[in-house]
């Protein structure tokens, strides 16, 4: 691939890591010959009048920093050129590196030794509006016990939690007791002509394999065929799933059967109180909703042993 030189370093610094960890990571890039300026995407917005002098942006931090980055890029003109991302996983779940490829295990200077030798990997966004508003989505976007965990997890007791396992584990255990009770709640879709309507526990319109906690939803799901994942969990299979969640909790390799279809373009209705895009919590969209692929929006580079 083209030689690349320049690279702008996008991080969201946590509470008392900000200087040493911006010195870090700026010497390893540069030590492994790139010029590199860095920002705080906490601190300021300058990074987007920068982003036409660099040749890829490295986006440091979990999968809310690159949605958070991700919502300007593609507030770009078409016209524009893409300027390709990477990411250095330092999240929790980090569910958009596990589906390109980048393994979060590694030391931060063995992903910076592998752009030399990366490929380009496409990646579709959905889109989502209805009569108010258009919103945009990496990840996915759903209803149900995941927007639910989404916000009890804002009020859980994290004092305990050492690490993002630890974390994990938590978040999963909060998500069991939620299936337990929640209710199932009326959904309609109309994808492709069929119509698909019942009583679900979860309803989520994917883009990559898996989504919070790190929970495998579909596995064949990939970056840039053009098509959602549409994956729910009825009523009658609460017990099921809910024993699924409590053999992740206690570390067994499972997988669960969920109910799926693909489409590129549908309209939806679900009577849930709940509702996320990505990882963050929102107000369910009054009315239909409709959902549709917008293809190749982002260029991402990965290792190139990536089979996707």
């Amino acid at each position: 691939m083209q030689s690349i030189k320049q690279a702008i370093l996008l991080h969201n610094p946590g509470a008392g890591d900000e200087d040493h960890l911006e010195s870090e990571l700026v010497t390893a890039i540069e030590q492994a010959g790139y010029s590199c300026v860095y920002f705080s995407v906490a601190h300021d917005d300058r990074w987007i009048q920068q982003l036409d002098q660099a040749d890829f942006v490295v986006v440091a931090g979990g999968d809310g920093t690159v949605r958070g980055v991700v919502k300007e890029l593609v507030k770009r003109n078409v016209l524009e050129r893409k300027i390709p991302l990477t990411i250095l996983p330092m999240g929790t779940a980090n569910n958009l590196s596990m589906a390109l490829g980048i393994d979060r295990a590694l030391e931060r200077e063995q992903h910076i030794e592998k752009w030399a030798t990366s490929k380009r990997q496409r990646f579709d966004v959905g889109v989502l509006k209805n009569m108010d508003s258009t919103d945009f989505f990496l990840e996915g976007a759903g209803y149900g016990v995941f927007p639910q965990l989404i916000q009890k997890m804002i009020d859980v007791d994290k004092s305990q939690v050492e690490n993002t396992d630890e974390e994990l584990k938590l978040a999963l255990e909060v998500l069991h007791q939620i299936i337990l009770t929640a209710p199932a709640e009326k959904y309609w879709i109309k994808a492709d002509e069929q119509i698909y309507q019942g009583k679900c526990l979860l309803l989520e319109v994917i883009n990559i394999p898996s989504v919070g906690p790190r929970l495998l939803l579909c596995p064949e799901a990939i970056t840039d065929d053009g098509q959602f994942n549409i994956v729910y969990v009825d009523e009658n299979q609460r017990a099921d799933f809910a024993a699924y969640i409590k053999k992740r909790i206690n570390h067994e390799e499972v997988l669960f059967e969920y109910h799926s279809f693909k489409s590129r373009h549908l309209t939806l209705i679900c009577e849930s109180k709940h509702m996320h895009i990505d990882d963050q919590l929102v107000l369910p969209l009054k009315d239909a909703v409709t959902m549709e692929v917008r293809d190749y929006v982002l260029e991402f580079m990965v290792p190139a042993h990536n089979p996707s």
